[in-house]
């Protein structure tokens, strides 16, 4: 028989009727929730609570090992990270009073070996490895510590008998990690604010002021968010709201309100990266997210927290987003959602997440476009000068390059202006061929023909590229106008993502998921939407031309010419 689930002393907290929005309710009315609100924890809960049996059947259970009490990865390598994994999965459960395990005895021994685990590979240092790059790494000690304490703190404070041995372990693998977290070194930005919030926690439970101190020796450097709200690795998946759920703890528990303000600042900016569906812009990033798939999911923390501090109406829009669409990928906040008061209190009606707009976030060159359920973003300094959804139909990527020695004839913007809602990327190179070194300049050795100032250029050529992009009523206008050396072949690739159908292609033959557009109008259809694009355009067949980035990944459409290129490409 299925525990009964306990309620909070409070009603008001989390309870609420059920949040049946209908799948894509948000574009058209921006989850209005007026006199109702999710019951988000019982949803996470449930969720959480399907992982559980599987994680107990793989936890190891060879008291002969060193990771006995631990998890391995898909790949049978125990690591800490799956036991963390494993002892927030299991804390989660057993903390959440809409859990079928909420208070199960059956889950505290578990816990005790998974926690027990963790000492036991802990460095005497203090720190952990990440298996995959980093050995003896505070900073990946501190994302561990990051996850671990909210959990720790809410059963701590369960005072429960049978977690006695749990929370005996995480003590000590707590409170060992302050010797690398005080002296420790980072390889990332986004590192040091991880590791001062890791060391705020820590000084929350084993309070020292060399803690504190080490704080402050980061925090000096200044923190890194440009005046549009973005920090220095652009990883609008990852590594941005990772940074703003530490500030929002070093706000929190240092009594930092300027902190508080940075983590607004972002959110704010972030409103203006959602894409339909949830997603976020990913290609502007500078690390491991760029061009992928990544949600807003991971801001949901910081959404609700704030939503809820300043009765903010749009940031509730967006965890109601989260909420409907996405709920298995916030499982892990369960944690969070228990171990502070704020989150029993009620969110602020909705209002709509921004859907009609034109931005330019200058400082990270990006530009987003959009209306309604149709999204541009442009992007300056980038092979990938564009990308296109509407709705579920996804143009990943526009790319366009000419054979002009080698990789320069890669279009990648070197200078972007606005003419009132049209954007103007251009690029310019010259290249040529050299002359003898002159008398008396000849080297002894390293005969590199390139980038050798003495040897004058000669045969000069020129190509030139201007693109100008505008958007009205759905539709995007690509104006493509390319000169200066004359019959170069030139080579533009429209990559769909995978999943979806095109129609009004020519298959290429020989090259996978590669299509010529020879004439008329192409159709690319994913579910209930669709992107028309044209005119078709093949004077020749060299799709991929020599100095072209590889294709990517997803379905090519290529359009081909020669210079002068002028080329008007419609997308509707």
């Amino acid at each position: 028989m299925k525990k009964a689930r306990r309620n909070f002393i409070k009603q008001t907290s989390l309870v609420a009727t059920a949040f049946t929005f209908p799948q894509g309710y948000y574009l058209a009315n921006g989850f209005s929730n007026k006199n109702s609100k999710p019951e988000i924890l019982q949803k996470l809960s449930e969720l959480n609570d399907k992982h559980i049996e599987h994680l107990l059947e793989m936890q190891i259970n060879d008291p002969n090992s060193p990771w006995h009490g631990g998890l391995s990865n898909a790949y049978d390598i125990p690591n800490a990270h799956s036991t963390y994994g494993l002892i927030v999965r299991l804390g989660n459960s057993y903390a959440s009073p809409y859990s079928d395990y909420f208070q199960d005895k059956r889950l505290e021994k578990p816990l005790e070996m998974a926690a027990k685990c963790l000492c036991n590979v802990q460095y005497e240092d203090g720190t952990i490895d990440l298996y995959s790059t980093n050995f003896h790494s505070t900073p990946d000690t501190a994302f561990v510590v990051n996850y671990l304490s909210p959990i720790y703190k809410v059963l701590k404070e369960m005072d429960q008998a049978g977690l006695a041995g749990f929370l005996e372990n995480m003590s000590v693998f707590l409170g060992n990690t302050a010797k690398c977290l005080a002296i420790g070194g980072i390889h990332t930005p986004n590192h040091r604010w991880v590791v001062c919030s890791a060391l705020a926690w820590v000084n929350s439970f084993f309070p020292d002021p060399k803690l504190l101190s080490r704080i402050d020796e980061w925090l000096s450097e200044g923190i890194d968010q440009d005046p549009d709200g973005q920090y220095t690795e652009q990883s609008v998946s990852i590594y941005s709201p990772v940074c703003d759920d530490m500030f929002l703890t070093l706000g929190k528990l240092l009594n930092r309100p300027d902190l508080l303000e940075v983590v607004r600042k972002n959110l704010d900016m972030t409103l203006y990266y959602i894409q339909p569906g949830g997603e976020v812009l990913t290609d502007a990033s500078n690390r491991q997210d760029n061009a992928k798939i990544g949600y807003v999911s991971n801001y949901y923390y910081a959404y609700r927290y704030f939503a809820l501090m300043d009765k903010n109406p749009t940031y509730a829009a967006v965890c109601a987003l989260i909420e409907q669409e996405m709920p298995e990928k916030i499982t892990r906040y369960i944690s969070e959602l228990l171990e502070d008061p704020i989150f029993e209190n009620e969110l602020v009606t909705a209002s709509k997440i921004p859907d009609q707009y034109f931005k330019r976030f200058k400082h990270s060159g990006v530009f987003r476009i959009r209306n309604g359920i149709t999204d541009l973003s442009v992007i300056e300094g980038n092979p990938t000068f564009m990308t296109m959804m509407v709705g579920s139909a996804v143009l990943q990527s526009i790319r366009i390059a000419a054979a002009f020695f080698g990789w320069r004839g890669q279009f990648t913007s070197q200078e972007a202006k606005t003419e009132g809602n049209k954007i103007i990327l251009t690029m310019s190179q010259v290249h040529g061929y050299f002359q003898p070194y002159p008398e008396g300049e000849i080297p002894d050795a390293d005969m590199d023909m390139d980038g050798r100032p003495q040897r004058k250029m000669s045969e000069v050529q020129k190509m030139n590229y201007k693109i100008e992009i505008s958007e009205k009523v759905g539709q995007a206008i690509v104006d493509i106008q390319i000169d200066g050396t004359k019959n170069v072949p030139v080579s533009m690739e429209l990559s769909f993502r995978d999943g979806g159908e095109l129609k009004g292609v020519t298959t290429i033959p020989g090259s996978p998921n590669a299509y010529f557009l020879e004439s008329g109008f192409g159709k690319y259809t994913h579910g209930n939407h669709s992107i028309n694009f044209g005119p078709g355009k093949a004077e020749h067949k060299w799709a991929q031309i020599r100095g072209m980035l590889p294709k990517q990944k997803g379905e090519s459409v290529y359009i081909t010419g020669y210079t002068p290129f002028n080329y008007i490409l419609q997308l509707n």
